[in-house]
């Protein structure tokens, strides 16, 4: 893979030890673009997969030169890290092409997706908190209740709502944060500490109580973003998201999550069987 930011045909040919039910005939070829720093934990995430080529898209923040002018036509997905001006030609090719666009941010409620795959908050706590709740959720279940929590670097807050997440992030406050219109009540709490995690709070039962299924992901930060963020791309690939917009990566059938897990994220389970709990 070239460092000097351009997009290339092939690039970095590596395979990896991942199967994850991918077709090891096939090479799934990524075109990237972004920022430095996660672009180089991405690639790491990414070459684990059997048979990956990576493409880079210029980024003037890595230098001062012009906008790319490649195309990104014969490549299976375009990711980026967000909708930077300097990406939004390959962004529109890729979405009037069919080829699915993953962006690890969070983008506005008024975003407009084309009719092509196009999936956003791949690389965000709320993304991989909402993407575990999804996998685990029994979806048929009238009287599900939803709690969403994941950190975010920043200074601690002093008060909010209390939130224990895995180890070794622990206790945190957190405040309320919006929910992108699903059922679920959301949490952000934010940390100084290296290590980030997500929590999942599902009550289920009949209406008269129920039962609480408790759910977390706790890693270094970095890796948590980049991994999530790879699982996704590599969901894409294997053409698990329909037309439009998916505000997460999860999807129906559970395959962001095992990807997700084939990665080497860790989900901390809890179910207590012994007695009936109210939520909380």
């Amino acid at each position: 893979m070239a460092e000097d930011g351009r997009l290339l045909h092939p690039a970095s040919t590596r395979t990896g030890n991942l199967e994850a039910g991918f077709d090891p005939s096939v090479t799934y070829r990524i075109a990237l673009g972004v920022e430095a720093d996660l672009r180089s934990r991405l690639v790491r995430v990414l070459q684990a997969w059997p048979d990956i080529t990576i493409g880079v898209l210029k980024n003037p923040s890595d230098a001062e030169e012009e906008a790319p002018t490649e195309s990104v036509l014969g490549w299976d997905v375009l990711a980026v890290d967000h909708l930077a001006e300097v990406y939004l030609p390959r962004i529109h090719e890729a979405a009037e092409n069919g080829i699915p666009v993953v962006v690890g941010a969070h983008l506005p409620a008024r975003f407009s997706a084309p009719n092509s795959p196009f999936v956003c908050n791949a690389s965000t706590g709320g993304g991989l908190a909402a993407a575990l709740a999804r996998y685990v959720s029994p979806g048929d279940d009238p009287y599900l209740e939803t709690r969403l929590a994941w950190t975010v670097a920043g200074r601690p807050l002093r008060a909010g709502q209390a939130v224990t997440f895995p180890e070794p992030v622990g206790p945190l406050w957190a405040g309320r944060h919006p929910t992108d219109g699903t059922k679920a009540t959301c949490y952000v709490a934010p940390t100084d500490s290296g290590w980030g995690a997500v929590r999942v709070d599902l009550m289920v039962g009949d209406g008269n109580g129920g039962r609480r299924m408790v759910l977390g992901i706790s890693d270094h930060h970095d890796y948590l973003k980049a991994a999530g963020f790879g699982a996704a791309i590599m969901a894409a690939a294997k053409g698990t998201y329909s037309a439009g917009l998916s505000r997460g990566p999860g999807d129906s059938k559970g395959v962001f999550m095992e990807i997700a897990q084939e990665a080497g994220l860790r989900v901390a389970r809890f179910h207590p069987e012994d007695e009936p709990q109210t939520w909380v």
